[in-house]
């Protein structure tokens, strides 16, 4: 009887009240942001990142998603994850020299042939730019 109840005790671990507990998809979500969070930090300038694979493209149209637009800080990413993993996996980061703002986005990838179209999402999407990868370069919308 002791050695069921120090199984237990091992595969169960402590216990926790079930209030505090998160549910298992959150708090990997959680562990993905704070990682984005601290990403940020060590890339000032911006990135854009795929969140399955940890990988920058190197090439491709970067456009933000309207839904994840105006995020700005550590709490905001959950959401902008969240978005991420079910519209192609990628997260941007950009500083806005204007306002001084670090931002955060869900955004699609085109490819470099598809600049057309692209701007036409970005600009389905109220976006004032998309940008270029491979050239580093912003392309206005307008």
């Amino acid at each position: 009887m002791l050695w069921l109840c120090l199984l237990a005790l091992v595969a169960c671990g402590p216990a926790r009240h079930a209030s505090t507990q998160a549910p298992a998809e959150d708090v990997v979500c959680l562990t993905l942001a704070d990682s984005l969070w601290v990403y940020s930090q060590t890339h000032p300038d911006g990135f854009t990142i795929n969140i399955c694979t940890w990988e920058e493209p190197i090439e491709g149209v970067a456009v933000a998603y309207s839904a994840t637009q105006n995020r700005h800080n550590r709490e905001d990413l959950d959401f902008v994850v969240s978005h991420a993993k079910t519209n192609g996996n990628h997260v941007g980061g950009w500083f806005d020299t204007d306002s001084g703002s670090y931002y955060f986005d869900s955004v699609r990838i085109f490819p470099e042939d598809s600049l057309e179209y692209a701007i036409k999402f970005g600009r389905d999407n109220g976006q004032i730019a998309v940008f270029i990868l491979s050239k580093g370069q912003e392309v206005k919308v307008e």
